[in-house]
């Protein structure tokens, strides 16, 4: 846990937070991604063998999702915690800088056409959770820095 304490804001300010958001959200997405879109790929092999097995969503999202939306929470809880601005929009405005590389992730994806290369359910299974991630994962840094106990809890 010590390696995702380090990517964790430092300062209360929206930009610097917002850019070590979205360099911690692009070693995420390399990681998780290569290894979601792998096990996706595999289920899919393993179909079109024969074996009828269904795509791992829903394991995809309790395991890997929803605790991506809970350490977005806690980042935009700890850059609550050290931001002194009372403004609502500083925290939305982190998680939508920090998820920068997963919007243009998304956005290259379509506009080069990768769905042509691999199934229709994987790309339709991917491109889902995708959308999903740029647009909750911003709203869960800006609800976790309006958390009005983060003073109370940095202090502990």
């Amino acid at each position: 846990m010590e390696w995702l304490e380090k990517w964790f804001p430092h300062t209360g300010k929206c930009v610097t937070e917002g850019i070590r958001l979205a360099i911690f959200n692009t070693i995420l997405l390399a990681g998780g991604g290569v290894a979601i879109f792998l096990l996706f790929e595999t289920v899919d092999l393993l179909r079109r063998l024969g074996i009828p097995i269904p795509l791992p969503v829903w394991l995809v999202m309790v395991l890997a999702v929803v605790p991506y939306y809970v350490l977005m929470f806690q980042y935009g809880k700890a850059f609550g915690a050290l931001s002194s601005s009372k403004r609502p929009v500083a925290g939305f405005a982190v998680g939508l800088l920090g998820q920068l590389p997963s919007a243009l992730l998304l956005i290259l994806s379509i506009n080069e056409e990768l769905y042509r290369y691999i199934s229709p359910h994987v790309w339709r299974a991917l491109f889902t959770i995708m959308s999903m991630v740029v647009i909750v994962a911003p709203v869960m840094v800006g609800l976790g820095s309006l958390d009005q106990n983060h003073k109370e809890n940095v202090k502990m």
